[in-house]
């Protein structure tokens, strides 16, 4: 068994091989980065270290943006699992300690009704007036004793509403966390999954439109190599910030993967769909995008954009495969522009291949982009 001293001299062994992999990958030195690199260097979560391994293998190597990622996926969940517990804690002994002024109120209550009917028992019975004294006097301090009790259980009852309402609130607090993505604090994929299939439930239902936006950073992978990941990270940082300030309050903007992010567009058809669309393209495009450490121009940063109308009874897989297909589409068409259902360009396009017999344009699988 290790003893105190040699315990603390491995600790700090460990946090210096930590560091030196952030000062060696010229990434973030932030506790939650450093936890994670901690934890790869103890070597004790295997997931972690294959994936650490596996996204330096890569020709984009281990950017910020997938360090948070591995990190939401092998180190925050403990917090929010730690944060969850406390909150359930708390309300627990919250709900006990009302339930138990509740069960002595009521004890109470009983006690005093028992007093009540004794006493106006013996009024009944008494005969004299001194001996009507003592009685209303008893009743009277039964009567104060009840009400300063329910007093104070109205009084305890307003603090548990208060300080439940605060719980409720470090719970909302955490959903949001947990459905954030947290580089460029829009909505994470999950957020994504979850709002398409409540958003699509409800237009099929009410039979209101709804419109995907499906959008693509042009070129970012070579983007990445010439000016470095942190540059890109801060470009899509940019480029989700731009798209969110170009929605209304009920849409829905989300960091799909990589460079990709989906917008949900409740109660929108199709031509609101393309608009919104063009608007978000033409304000990144005119965005001049400089380096943040120097200043320097970067040149002009550009997205494609596929944007496909719900279509009643199709499911989401089926929505997101025909936004995809018109993204790919904008992507061979040459980049910076929308493609969307029944776009000319792409009618154009399925006629001519049904010429030629070859299928419709939105049943190609699209390769991965650029």
């Amino acid at each position: 068994m290790l003893r105190k001293s040699d315990k603390n001299a491995h600790t700090l062994k460990l946090a210096k091989l930590a560091l030196e992999q952030i000062e060696r990958f010229e990434l973030p030195a932030d506790p939650r980065s450093f936890e994670l690199w901690y934890i790869y260097v103890t070597g004790h979560n295997q997931a972690l270290n294959k994936a650490i391994v596996s996204a330096l293998a890569t020709a984009e190597g281990l950017t910020e943006a997938e360090l948070h990622r591995l990190g939401g996926l092998h180190v925050s969940t403990r917090p929010s699992t730690n944060r969850i517990s406390e909150i359930t804690a708390d309300l627990s002994g919250e709900i006990a300690q009302v339930m138990g002024m509740i069960e002595a109120a009521t004890v109470s209550s009983q006690s005093y009704n028992q007093d009540l009917g004794k006493g106006l028992d013996n009024i009944a019975l008494t005969t004299s007036q001194q001996m009507l004294k003592p009685i209303v006097e008893a009743l009277i301090i039964a009567t104060r004793d009840m009400e300063n009790a329910t007093r104070a259980l109205e009084m305890r009852l307003e603090e548990s509403k208060s300080k439940t309402v605060d719980l409720q609130r470090n719970v909302d607090t955490l959903r949001l966390e947990t459905l954030t993505d947290p580089l460029t604090l829009v909505g994470n994929r999950q957020r994504f999954d979850e709002s398409l299939r409540t958003m699509m439930a409800t237009a099929q239902v009410s039979g209101r439109p709804l419109s995907l936006l499906l959008a693509d950073i042009d070129h970012f992978k070579k983007f990445n190599d010439w000016f470095g990941h942190p540059t890109g990270d801060q470009v899509l940082r940019l480029v989700a910030t731009t798209i969110k300030d170009a929605l209304r309050d009920d849409d829905v903007v989300a960091r799909y993967g990589g460079e990709e992010f989906a917008v949900i567009l409740p109660g929108a058809p199709l031509a609101i769909g393309r608009m919104t669309a063009e608007r978000v393209l033409k304000s990144i495009a005119a965005r001049d995008v400089k380096k943040r450490a120097t200043g320097e121009s970067l040149g002009q940063i550009t997205i494609s954009i596929g944007v496909a109308q719900f279509l009643p009874g199709e499911s989401p897989v089926e929505l997101i495969e025909r936004a995809d297909a018109y993204l790919y589409a904008a992507k061979q068409s040459g980049r910076n522009r929308v493609v969307s259902d029944r776009d000319p360009e792409l009618v154009c396009a399925e006629e001519q291949e049904r010429q030629v017999g070859v299928g419709a344009t939105r049943e190609i699988v699209a390769p991965a982009i650029e």
